[in-house]
C-alpha cells in the first residue's frame, strides 16, 4: 500500500496535511492508497487552487475542500473534513441538496449572484456567491461525486444594492422635486421626447423638440429664457432662471428651470440635463405679499396714530441705555413735533430723554409681552399714551404706537382742579346739616337740607319715609340697607343719589354721615347740592370718554387684534381684512357727522363686501336701531367674523347657502332696551363633530363681546350652518 505522501508528494497546504492525517478508516472512503485515480487527482487540483473549492464524494456525500474554503466554514471546520456535508451544512440542507441532487444528476452549471445562508457569529446570515459545480467521475466513469467553485461576492452585491437604492432614492426625490424632466444633445437642441415636460406645458411632440421649447415659454419673458441658454451652452455653465411658462389650460404658471452639463470621462460634452419646478404658488404668494405691503404702507402712511420701529441699545455691561429710530410714520412727527427721527438716537435728538422710555422699550424686549402705559416726555412738554410691544427680539427691536394726551391730561387736571374749588365752595356754606334716628327712623334737618329736598319746614322730626319717597330708587335701596344693618359705633356713611320727585326733582345729593360712638342708632352728618357738580362731571365724562374712544380704543382694538391674530397662527391677509372691516365702521362714524351707526348700515356695508346681497341669497331686516360708537368696533369686528367664516365655510360659500341677519328691541327684567341680533345660515351641508379648532373669530363672538359690550351670545355651528344669537344693551 502506498503512503499518502506518494499521492501528493507536493501538495503542500494545511488542509494537504490536514486529510494525510486524518483517520480515514472510520469513514467509507477508507485508507488514502485505497482512492480512485479520479478521486486523487481531483482532490489534488483542488487541493493546489487558490480557487474556493468544495468536493462532495460517494453516497454518503463525504466532504473535502481546500485552504480557501475553510474561511467558510470555520467555526465548524473541525466536524466538516471526511465527515457528511449534509452534517456540515444541516442548516442549509435544502439550498444544498438541490444543487447536489443536479450534480450526481449529471448536469453542470455557473450560478452568478446566488444567495447562500452562511453560518456566522452564531447564527446564519446571508451571503451571495458566484458558484461553479460540476459531476465528477470515478475510475469506471460514474458519477461519483460533486466538484464546487466558489467566489463569494457579498461585499460586491450589498454595494450595488446600496447603490441601486440611492438612486431610486435620487430619482423620486428629483421626481417629486421637478414637474418636468428633459435632455438635450450637445449643442443644447431637443432631439429626444420628455413626457412630462408635455404633460407640463400641454405641447405635442412635434411643438417640443428642436427650439420648440420656447413656443411654450410667455413672450414677456422670452428673451430672458433664449439668452441665458446662449450663455450656459457657450460656457457649459449651469442654468438656473425663472420665467413663465404655458400651462396646459392655456393660462401661465411660474416655473424653475435648472439644467447641466453632462460630461463623458475624457471631459467632452455629451447632453444637458434638465428639469423644470413649479414655483407659481411661491410667485403669486410673492406678488401678494408685495400688494399687502403696498396696502399696508397707505395704512401706515395715513393712520391718524404715530407709529415707530426703534432699536433699543445696550451698553458693554448689557445694560439697556439708549434707542435709534428705525422707522416712523408721517403721524409721528405731528405728536411728537420732532425733526426727522430716523437713523439717530434718543440722546442725540433730545440730549437728555426720560430714561423711562429706554427702560419701558428693555421691559417689552425681556418680558415679550405687550406694555400700555401712559408717560411724559419733559424735553417735549408732551404726555403720550403709549401701547408697547416686541417686534423682534433677536434684534433688540421694539414697535410702538401712541398717540398725543397732553391736551386731554391738562383738562382732566383742570377737572380735578375745578372740582376742589367747588368743594371749598360747599363746605363753605352750601351744605345742610341733619341728624337720622334708626331707632324711629326719623330725621331732623336745617333749612338747607329741606330746602334742598323741597320739604316743609315744621313739624319736625320728619319720618324718614318722606325723604325715601322723594329719592330715585337706587338710594331708596341704600337707604333701607342702612336702616336694616347692624350698625357700629363710629361708622361712616357716603353716597350720592338723586331727588326723584318733588319741587327739587332731578338734583343730585350727596350724604355723609357717621354713627356716634355712644349712641350708634344716632346718625350726624352733612348733605350738598352737587347738581352742577354732577353735571358738569357728567359733561367732563362725556367729552374725556368720547376722546379716549375715538383714539384709546381703536388702538386698543388694533392691538388686540393683531395680537390675537398673530397668537392663533393667522396670516397677513386676515389681520388686514379685520382691519379693513374696522375701516368701514370708522367711515359709517364719519359719514354721518355724529357718534352712532346705524345697525342695518353697518351689516349691508360689510356683507356687500364678500357677497352679492341683491341677489336674493342674503335677507337683512330689523328696525332703525342706532349703536353709539364705542360699541360699533367691536360689534363690526364680530359681523366681519360671522361673514368671512359664512364665506369659508358656510352659507355663502355655495349658491344653495342662504343667510337671514335680523334684529329687533327687546326689555330686560328692569324695561331697559336691548338689541337682539339674529344670524341664521342654512343650505349648507357642514359635520360640526370635526370643526375642533376655535379660532380668534370664534373667540372673538363668543367672549370678547360679553366682555367689551355685555352682551350675552348664543352660538352653535350646526350641520346646516351657523346660528347666532347676539343680544347687547342700547341706549
Amino acid at each position: 500500500m502506498a503512503s499518502a505522501e506518494e499521492f501528493w508528494p507536493s501538495a503542500d497546504s494545511e488542509m494537504a496535511g490536514r486529510i494525510r492525517a486524518f483517520d480515514w478508516a472510520s469513514t467509507p472512503l477508507g485508507p488514502i492508497a485505497g482512492w480512485p485515480q479520479s478521486l486523487k487527482t481531483v482532490v489534488d487540483l483542488m487541493l493546489r487552487s487558490p480557487s474556493m473549492m468544495s468536493l462532495v464524494w460517494g453516497a454518503e456525500a463525504i466532504h473535502l475542500h481546500n485552504d480557501s474554503f475553510t474561511d467558510l466554514l470555520r467555526e465548524h471546520r473541525h466536524l466538516s473534513l471526511g465527515r457528511s456535508a449534509y452534517e456540515t451544512f444541516a442548516r442549509t440542507r435544502d439550498v444544498f441538496a438541490d444543487d447536489l441532487a443536479a450534480g450526481l444528476a449529471g448536469r453542470s452549471a455557473r450560478l452568478i449572484g446566488q444567495r447562500y445562508p452562511v453560518l456566522r457569529n452564531g447564527r446564519l446570515e446571508e451571503a451571495w456567491f458566484d458558484v461553479e459545480y460540476a459531476p465528477v467521475h470515478d475510475d469506471a466513469n460514474s458519477i461519483a461525486g460533486v466538484l464546487w467553485t466558489l467566489k463569494e461576492t457579498t461585499a460586491q452585491h450589498r454595494a450595488e444594492r446600496a447603490l441601486r437604492a440611492s438612486e431610486e432614492r435620487h430619482r423620486l426625490l428629483i421626481e417629486s422635486w421637478a414637474q418636468a424632466m428633459w435632455e438635450t444633445d450637445a449643442a443644447g437642441v431637443v432631439i429626444a421626447d420628455s413626457p412630462s415636460w408635455r404633460a407640463y406645458t400641454g405641447q405635442t411632440l412635434e411643438e417640443w423638440l428642436g427650439y420648440g421649447w420656447l413656443n411654450a415659454i410667455h413672450p414677456d419673458d422670452r428673451a430672458y429664457a433664449a439668452l441665458q441658454w446662449r450663455e450656459a451652452i457657450a460656457t457649459h455653465g449651469l442654468v438656473d432662471a425663472e420665467f413663465r411658462l404655458r400651462a396646459p389650460d392655456g393660462g401661465w404658471r411660474w416655473t424653475n428651470v435648472r439644467a447641466a452639463p453632462v460630461l463623458d470621462a475624457g471631459g467632452r460634452l455629451e447632453t444637458w440635463a434638465g428639469m423644470n419646478i413649479d414655483i407659481d404658488a411661491r410667485k403669486r404668494a410673492e406678488a401678494a405679499l408685495r400688494r399687502s405691503e403696498e396696502r399696508y404702507r397707505a395704512l401706515f402712511e395715513s393712520m391718524d396714530e404715530a407709529y415707530a420701529v426703534v432699536e433699543v441699545l445696550k451698553d458693554a455691561a448689557g445694560a439697556w441705555v439708549d434707542f435709534r429710530f428705525l422707522e416712523v410714520n408721517p403721524a409721528f412727527l405731528e405728536h411728537t413735533a420732532m425733526p426727522w427721527p430716523v437713523g439717530q438716537t434718543a440722546t442725540q435728538l433730545l440730549g437728555a430723554p426720560n430714561p423711562r422710555w429706554t427702560e419701558l422699550y428693555g421691559q417689552a424686549l425681556d418680558t415679550g409681552k405687550p406694555i400700555r402705559v401712559e408717560e411724559s416726555e419733559p424735553r417735549l412738554d408732551r404726555i403720550f399714551d403709549l401701547n408697547i410691544f416686541a417686534l423682534d427680539q433677536k434684534q433688540n427691536r421694539v414697535a410702538v404706537l401712541f398717540t398725543n394726551i397732553t391736551e386731554r391730561k391738562r383738562a382732566e387736571a383742570a377737572l380735578r382742579e375745578s372740582e376742589a374749588l367747588r368743594r371749598v365752595a360747599l363746605d363753605s356754606g352750601g351744605m345742610g346739616a341733619w341728624t337720622w334716628d334708626t331707632r324711629t327712623n326719623t330725621l331732623r334737618a336745617d333749612v338747607a337740607v329741606q330746602r334742598l329736598w323741597g320739604v316743609s319746614t315744621d313739624e319736625q322730626p320728619h319720618a324718614m319715609s318722606l325723604y325715601a319717597d322723594l329719592m330715585d330708587p337706587e338710594g331708596a335701596a341704600w337707604l333701607a340697607a342702612v336702616a336694616a344693618k347692624d350698625i357700629a359705633p363710629g361708622e361712616e356713611f357716603h353716597t350720592q343719589l338723586q331727588v326723584a320727585s318733588g319741587p327739587t326733582s332731578s338734583r343730585w345729593v350727596e350724604l355723609r354721615g357717621r354713627a356716634e360712638h355712644d349712641r350708634p342708632w344716632i346718625i350726624n352728618g352733612v348733605s350738598f347740592d352737587i347738581t352742577e357738580e354732577k353735571a358738569a362731571a357728567t359733561r367732563q365724562k362725556v367729552l374725556v370718554n368720547e376722546l379716549q374712544h375715538r383714539a384709546r380704543n381703536l388702538l386698543g382694538v388694533i392691538t388686540a387684534v393683531a395680537d390675537r391674530t398673530v397668537k392663533q397662527g393667522g396670516s397677513v391677509e386676515a389681520f388686514e381684512d379685520r382691519l379693513q372691516a374696522l375701516g368701514r365702521a370708522q367711515g359709517l362714524l364719519s359719514k354721518g357727522g355724529s357718534d352712532t351707526v346705524e345697525v342695518g348700515a353697518l351689516l349691508r356695508a360689510e356683507l356687500a363686501v364678500h357677497a352679492d346681497v341683491a341677489a336674493g341669497r342674503v335677507t337683512i331686516a330689523g328696525p332703525g336701531v342706532h349703536l353709539r360708537a364705542r360699541q360699533v368696533q367691536n360689534f363690526a369686528l364680530a359681523v366681519h367674523e360671522l361673514t368671512t367664516n359664512a364665506v369659508k365655510y358656510g352659507a355663502l360659500k355655495i349658491e344653495t347657502g342662504r343667510l337671514v341677519a335680523s334684529w329687533e328691541i327687546v326689555l330686560d327684567k328692569r324695561e331697559r332696551r336691548r338689541l337682539a341680533l339674529s344670524w341664521v345660515e342654512s343650505g349648507v351641508a357642514i359635520e360640526p363633530e370635526k370643526v375642533t379648532r376655535r379660532g380668534y373669530g370664534t373667540e372673538l363672538i363668543r367672549e370678547a363681546l360679553a366682555y367689551a359690550l355685555e352682551a350675552e351670545v348664543d352660538y352653535e355651528l350646526g350641520a346646516d350652518g351657523v346660528r347666532c344669537r347676539i343680544e347687547m344693551p342700547i341706549t
